[in-house]
């Protein structure tokens, strides 16, 4: 069984995580930290390993699935409420439904 701790990602796997969420390329992550694109490889490397992703995009959603990143980190609110808005009427209804049975579901 996995200790809790491997789960857990370091400030810098977080930054990492966060920004390919955001949709960033190594270079750009490397260039944004200041660190070497090898550095950036070496933190998705870890970060993958730790929440056992076989890809970034499975990566980013694993990290905020088990609440090592925060949603708030990749994306501003003002930035969710775009996307929301850009997603038309029925699919925010649907989404307003979603979360209404969420805290019913959780007692």
């Amino acid at each position: 069984m996995a200790r809790q701790q491997d789960t857990i990602l370091t400030p810098r796997e977080r930054e990492v995580v966060s920004l390919v969420g955001r949709g960033l390329t190594n270079q750009e992550i490397g260039r944004q930290l200041c660190i070497t694109t090898s550095a950036v490889k070496i933190s998705l490397h870890q970060a993958s390993t730790k929440l056992k992703a076989r890809n970034r995009a499975q990566l980013v959603i694993l990290a905020l699935k088990k609440g090592a990143v925060d949603l708030r980190e990749l994306y501003s609110l003002e930035e969710v409420a775009d996307l929301l808005a850009s997603l038309g009427p029925e699919a925010t209804e649907t989404i307003a439904q979603l979360m209404k049975q969420k805290p019913s579901q959780s007692r």
